[in-house]
């Protein structure tokens, strides 16, 4: 049967089309369906319409196999192992080859919008995804069918396309948590050629980091496929050509789509054909390659240099957390050191200094019943006085250096007035101006106020006036007084041990101050004062109102 028999409009149909009876023989095709398919609609004549249409579980859009559209399945399986579910699905869906009978048979419309999809296998064998519309009609009494198939092809390469890309990127982000967990640099490496060869799928991948010292390049991990590919991985330098060298110097990822036919290739018999190299920073490089040339496209790329920035980071984070740890480290010795020397100053100084103070004092009181001058006795006073402020001075400096693990709310007013009592201010004057509750370390807050009020009044003289307020954008609070104020040259050394402009002072006291600002993470500035005089300012300090407080 031609398609003589048929309705011309139907042979004008620009899109494949057959006529199929309700037993699911085919009786004509449009030449279109040999244009398209590649397919004689005179041999088709007679036959199955299985022999045109076929079921989608074979095509890995149609429920998980593995054949890429256009392309042969080389397993000739279809991917059937992975198809399981896939095939319940699209018969659940009833879009087989036996639905499409059912419905011709029954008289039943099936447009494009239903999505009733199927495959064409062409004369060259590869398997096209196609979307089919029935459109039944009856001739001499017997039903027939006209089944249009649109090619879906591109369709379903760009979804396949958009899926995978969601899946690389989903992939890219499980990945990056678990890379962030790592502490060690060697680990992270690890971790990212593993992600290259197992998500990724490149199986030949590895890294090499930089060695300051040697000045070299160095392999520090690599995948399986890589070791039993490579065999032994290079050292790479400035001294030998190398892509992976120069891509390390110019911090710009390279794809070598021929490796044999760069001119920096770093052997001439390499096996690796076709290579993608992305920078690590200052770290090293990320080296992915492939034993055939043009392996790579712009999606790999672009998937390389992202996870490579990730990588980097990484490293970035591994490397401050070791020079952190370094630095904890180093303080704490340094701060165990202190401790201990202040304590052996303490315990080999205090002895003598009292045996010291208590023969002056027997010394003194004889002499004074004697009525004898004690002028020159004064002098050494004095020095057994100095040597005692030293001692505590230096004891309390050590313990400035712990740090503070808790803190309780301190009415900033309170303790002011507690300080200025337990401290020789003479005829010297206190104003506090608020009524700030801060969060601090009572004690350790007490320590540092001592000794500003002290400070003052050893500069500024008797007569001084030493205001205690909170800061106007209420960071912190300020001790300021109205003496002669801190010359600015001298302002960056005064919060350093030992220096004082007072022959008989320590040089420990605003040492002790900064040093509770940073127990309790806060900074303190010396600024001018609203009259002249010296101003600490104290900021991050966790500020309330007293009402708040309560």
């Amino acid at each position: 049967m031609t398609m003589d028999r048929f309705p011309g409009a139907i042979d004008a149909t620009p899109d494949p089309t057959i006529v199929v009876d309700g037993d699911g023989v085919v009786h004509a095709g449009t030449p279109s369906v040999e244009a398209v398919f590649g397919l004689d609609p005179d041999d088709l004549e007679g036959r199955s319409i299985g022999d045109v249409f076929e079921d989608p579980t074979e095509l890995e859009w149609g429920g998980g196999g593995s054949t890429t559209p256009g392309e042969a399945d080389p397993d000739g399986d279809g991917g059937a192992a992975s198809n399981d579910r896939g095939s319940s699905e699209a018969r659940g869906s009833r879009h087989d080859v036996t639905a499409l009978i059912e419905t011709t048979r029954a008289g039943e419309t099936r447009s494009m919008t239903d999505g009733f999809e199927l495959a064409v296998r062409r004369g060259d064998g590869v398997l096209v995804p196609v979307r089919v519309s029935v459109g039944p009609f009856e001739l001499d009494g017997d039903p027939y069918a006209v089944v249009t198939a649109i090619d879906v092809s591109n369709e379903r390469t760009r979804r396949l396309a958009l899926q995978r890309r969601t899946e690389t990127l989903e992939s890219l982000h499980a990945a990056t948590r678990e890379l962030l967990k790592t502490t060690d640099r060697e680990a992270a490496a690890e971790a990212a050629v593993s992600y290259v060869d197992n998500v990724l799928g490149h199986p030949i991948a590895a890294i090499w980091l930089y060695d300051e010292g040697s000045d070299v390049l160095e392999p520090i991990v690599w995948t399986d496929t890589a070791d039993e590919v490579v065999g032994d991985h290079p050292t790479f330098g400035a001294d030998e050509p190398s892509i992976t060298w120069d891509v390390f110097e110019s911090g710009e990822p390279t794809y070598v789509a021929d490796v044999g036919d760069d001119p920096d290739r770093y052997s001439d018999d390499a096996t690796i054909r076709s290579e993608l190299v992305v920078p690590l920073g200052r770290y090293g490089v990320l080296n992915v390659g492939a034993t055939v040339p043009d392996a790579f496209d712009d999606s790999d790329l672009a998937v390389a240099r992202i996870w490579a920035a990730t990588v980097t980071m990484v490293l970035v984070r591994i490397e401050r957390e070791h020079q952190l740890r370094r630095r904890e480290a180093e303080v704490a010795r340094e701060r165990d050191r202190l401790e201990e020397f202040a304590s052996l100053v303490s315990h080999d100084l205090r002895s003598p200094l009292n045996v010291a103070a208590g023969n002056l004092k027997i010394v003194t009181d004889r002499l004074s019943e004697e009525s004898i001058d004690l002028g020159e006795l004064g002098a050494v006073k004095r020095s057994l006085d100095r040597m005692d402020a030293l001692i505590e001075d230096l004891l309390a400096l050590a313990r400035q250096g712990s740090g503070i693990d808790e803190t309780e709310p301190v009415p900033l007013a309170d303790l002011a007035a507690e300080c200025w009592e337990t401290v020789d201010t003479e005829s010297a004057t206190l104003a506090v101006e608020t009524d700030a509750v801060v969060a601090a370390d009572r004690s350790r807050l007490r320590q540092a106020l001592e000794n500003l009020f002290g400070n003052a009044v050893e500069h500024g003289g008797s007569g001084v006036t030493v205001t205690v307020g909170a800061l106007e954008d209420r960071d912190g609070f300020y001790v300021e007084d109205d003496g002669p104020g801190i010359d600015p040259e001298d302002r960056e050394e005064v919060f350093e041990a030992g220096v004082t402009t007072d022959p008989d002072g320590t040089g420990f006291g605003l040492k002790i101050v900064a040093e509770v600002a940073e127990a309790h993470g806060w900074t303190v500035d010396l600024v001018d004062g609203e009259d002249g005089g010296a101003r600490f300012e104290f900021r991050g300090v966790d500020v309330e109102s007293e009402a708040v407080a309560e």
